[in-house]
């Protein structure tokens, strides 16, 4: 079977997204072709009624993950908690918004060993991505999730949406070493570290993590940010968000074609994106 999927974004120039289902797609014996359409804004509706004719399924980039939620046709539940979508399934013409972000990064924790449910976690940042993870950390049962963020009133809609299990709090370094003692992963779901943003000032939070503990940083635009090695270096697990956008296509694929690519090709390709 030969498919046509498609990524909608403003200025995309490394995502891996293409590789990712080509790579399942070949594991299933079926083909990939694969557009990327970088946009202004103003297009938007304009390339999700041509998405709607041309590809089977497409996912949905920064800055168009809550702008495209408007132009839907029908919803699921993930993208309704999220505000958010960065899959769209075509279904029967219509356009049907998902999101499969945290559903990624909760899926590549469980294959690396690290599960989530009765646990402790700090989320740096509560911007779109951090709803997505929020979402499927409240449906996986985490015990509790401290929420911070530069911006305390963005740290508190989350909370209040995600509900008591999440607390918010303000971004401070001192903040931030209360938060994570004795926590069982540290996830960075901010901009910090991201290529043009600021980098961590130290890293003295990551030794108040229980042991055994887990780094993870959704971002994977900047080779050279600092988190991932600093926690290695600490000797805790970490991982950057190739992984979760590998594992988020795992989900996204079943979505498109109702076949699920294998554990054993997700881990192929995790294993490729950490190589790399």
């Amino acid at each position: 079977m030969k498919y046509r999927f498609g990524l909608i974004a403003k200025d995309i120039k490394n995502s891996v997204t293409p590789d990712v289902y080509r790579h399942y797609a070949a594991d299933l014996g079926d083909e990939v072709e694969f557009e990327i359409k970088n946009i202004p804004e103003e297009e938007l509706e304009a390339t999700l009624e041509y998405a709607r004719k041309n590809w089977d399924g497409f996912n949905v980039t920064m800055p168009y993950k809550q702008a495209a939620l408007k132009f839907m046709d029908e919803f699921d539940e993930s993208a309704l908690k999220c505000g958010s979508t960065n899959t769209v399934e075509i279904r029967d013409g219509k356009l049907v918004a998902h999101n499969t972000d945290g559903w990624g990064m909760i899926h590549l924790l469980g294959l690396k060993g690290v599960p989530v449910t009765g646990k402790k976690i700090v989320m740096l940042g509560a911007g779109g991505v951090a709803y997505s993870i929020s979402y499927h950390l409240s449906a996986n049962k985490v015990a509790n999730v401290e929420v911070v963020n530069i911006f305390p009133e963005q740290a508190e809609a989350l909370c209040e949406k995600f509900g008591p299990v999440f607390k918010p709090h303000l971004f401070t370094y001192e903040n931030l070493e209360l938060c994570c003692e004795g926590a069982d992963l540290f996830v960075n779901a901010s901009v910090m570290g991201q290529l043009g943003y600021d980098e961590f000032q130290n890293f003295n939070f990551l030794d108040n993590l229980a042991k055994g503990a887990a780094v993870f940083d959704v971002n994977y635009s900047n080779p050279d940010s600092k988190l991932v090695p600093a926690a290695l270096e600490k000797g805790l697990p970490a991982w950057r968000g190739k992984g979760m956008t590998a594992c988020q296509g795992i989900r996204a694929f079943e979505i498109w074609t109702g076949k699920r690519p294998s554990e054993a090709s997700a881990l192929a390709l995790i294993q490729k994106f950490e190589q790399a």
